[in-house]
Parts: structure tokens; C-alpha cells; sequence
């Protein structure tokens, strides 16, 4: 299954980049570059991480690796000591709430979004999410929550001239 899925994220991430080469010019009358550019660099890249994801799970699964749902004599006991089932995870029982508390996170930041600005609503989501799944780093929480939308900022805004929301403070 997990192969197929991989083979299925090729044949969007293939789409995605045609889609965009069909329907938007990479340069722009004037040869810079256009509407088109920014697709092909993030379709390309895609297109390139998926195939190269599925091109391992198949050579796993022509390997005869142990399914995932196996358990592995060698090591069964030893996961339910660390407090994890032998697969990995704690049962299931966390993911939907995670789940959730991402959709909350998600909705806060669009509603932020108008009200704050994109840069001050993106650190705000940054350090509510890594405040709330990486509770014990707080320095990297904070280096982290400044850095990559500070950089975000600059690409889009700066870089790109692409229109983010505007804050009451101007950025």
C-alpha cells in the first residue's frame, strides 16, 4: 500500500508541475521571471523528493522488508518497556487530538492573519505549534519561531514582491 501511495504523490507532484508550465509563463514579457517560475522551482523539487520516496518504498518492498504490522521477534517487548506499542506509537490515541489541535492552530492563524499581519500572525502560530508538540526547547522554539517566518517574510514580501496581509504595524 505504502508503495502505491508513493507512486500516487509522483503522478500529482507530475501534475502539479505540468499544470503550471501549461498555464503560466516562466518569464514575464520583459524576461524576467513570471508567474510560472515559482511552480516550476516548488513542482520540480516535488516531483524530485516523491520519486525518490518512491523509488525506496519499492526497492523496500522488492527487498521483502517485514511488513509494518509485523511484529519483529527479535524486538517484541522491548518497544511496550519505553512506553510505545511495537510499532511505534502510544496506540493511536494521541494522533486525533493532534489532529485537532492543529485544525484549531490552523484556524487561529487565518482568522490572525487580517487582524495581526503575516509576519506577526506566522510567529504567532510558529510559537503556539512548537509551544505545544516541542514543550521542553524553549530557546529553539523561539530561534524557530522567529527564523523561518522572518525568512518567509523576506521571500515572499521582499523577494518575490508578492502582497502579504498588512498589520497594524506596517509589515
Amino acid at each position: 500500500m505504502k508503495k502505491w501511495f508513493s507512486l500516487g504523490l509522483v503522478g500529482l507532484s507530475s501534475a502539479y508541475l505540468v499544470y503550471g508550465l501549461r498555464t503560466l509563463d516562466i518569464l514575464d514579457f520583459s524576461g524576467r521571471p513570471g508567474a510560472g517560475y515559482f511552480p516550476l522551482i516548488i513542482g520540480g523539487l516535488l516531483l524530485l523528493a516523491t520519486a525518490v520516496n518512491a523509488v525506496l518504498d519499492f526497492r523496500e518492498a522488492r527487498q521483502g522488508e517485514m511488513h509494518p504490522l509485523q511484529l519483529d521477534p527479535a524486538t517484541e517487548g522491548t518497544a511496550e518497556l519505553m512506553g510505545v506499542d511495537a510499532h511505534g506509537l502510544d496506540g493511536g490515541r494521541r494522533f486525533p487530538r493532534d489532529v485537532l489541535i492543529l485544525l484549531a492552530l490552523l484556524s487561529g492563524f487565518i482568522f490572525l492573519l487580517p487582524v495581526l499581519g503575516a509576519l506577526a500572525a506566522m510567529i504567532v502560530l510558529m510559537l503556539a505549534y512548537l509551544f505545544t508538540f516541542n514543550q521542553a526547547e524553549l530557546l529553539t522554539n523561539v530561534l524557530y519561531a522567529l527564523a523561518l517566518p522572518a525568512f518567509l517574510y523576506w521571500l515572499f514580501s521582499i523577494m518575490l514582491n508578492a502582497s502579504l496581509p498588512v498589520g497594524p504595524l506596517g509589515f
